[in-house]
């Protein structure tokens, strides 16, 4: 059945079959229908006249009243779906979190392991440096000793001798971090303290006051841990990765 609504001067015949409502409830296919048809009479509407303005004004109710029926019609839908997506993202939280939680103790202890092999490799290498260094300073003794005897080959090969204890001073021990399959380790230094009243006005070039801790920590990473800022402490971190 078609039916002519005419606004002013407009005329337009719409067609008012049926919708399929065999995938959407009626009252949905309803409210469809309804919409599409006063959006295709507003577009078509002129106003030329007192009379066709007090028509649109009308018309204009008429939308506002449809704003309202779709937003009733919507709305509980709309707070259940909400409800539901919220109790899910919960649900998801309540999951994740002790996962989170478990991560982040598992590369904590992992990162401490790691630092203690680290500070284990440090004091090893301290050992073997001041062991090189005796041996060394007892070859020169007994370099002096024999040269004073008047034993030159004695001399001589204690020399020698003190040379290859020196060389051991200069080397290290090589000890490997520990490694996982899937797992990375990135060294880098966490700031432990800050006294600002003894942090310089300026340090290296840079501008340090007000104390910048992010520009006091890119101080400490660009010199590998091995620079010294009156006021600060920091200590060395170990940051776990798993690919």
């Amino acid at each position: 059945m078609n039916e002519a609504k005419t606004v002013g001067s407009s005329a337009l015949v719409l067609d008012t079959a049926a919708p399929d409502n065999l995938t959407r409830p009626p009252e949905e296919a309803k409210l469809d229908q309804e919409v599409s048809l006063i959006e295709q009479r507003a577009s078509l509407v002129v106003i030329s006249s007192d009379a066709d303005f007090a028509a649109a004004g009308e018309m204009t109710k008429q939308v506002k009243d449809m704003q309202k029926q779709v937003t009733e019609y919507w709305e509980p839908m709309r707070k259940s779906t909400y409800d539901a997506y919220t109790a899910v993202n919960q649900h998801k939280k309540e999951m994740l979190d002790p996962l989170a939680k478990a991560e982040k103790i598992l590369k904590q202890k992992m990162g401490d392991y790691s630092k203690e092999q680290e500070r284990i490799r440090r004091e090893q290498e301290e050992a073997r440096r001041r062991a090189a260094q005796e041996e060394m300073n007892r070859k020169l003794a007994e370099a002096a000793d024999a040269e004073a005897r008047g034993d030159a080959l004695g001399a001589e090969m204690a020399m020698a001798e003190a040379e290859v204890a020196e060389g051991a001073t200069i080397g290290g021990v090589h000890a490997q971090a520990p490694k996982a399959k899937g797992v990375t380790q990135t060294r880098t230094w966490k700031i432990t303290g800050i006294d600002p009243e003894k942090v310089p006005v300026t340090f290296a070039g840079m501008e340090l006051r007000p104390v910048d801790e992010k520009l006091v920590l890119q101080l400490i990473k660009a010199s590998k841990g091995k620079i010294a800022i009156p006021g600060v402490t920091y200590e060395e971190d170990v940051i776990i990765g798993i690919r």
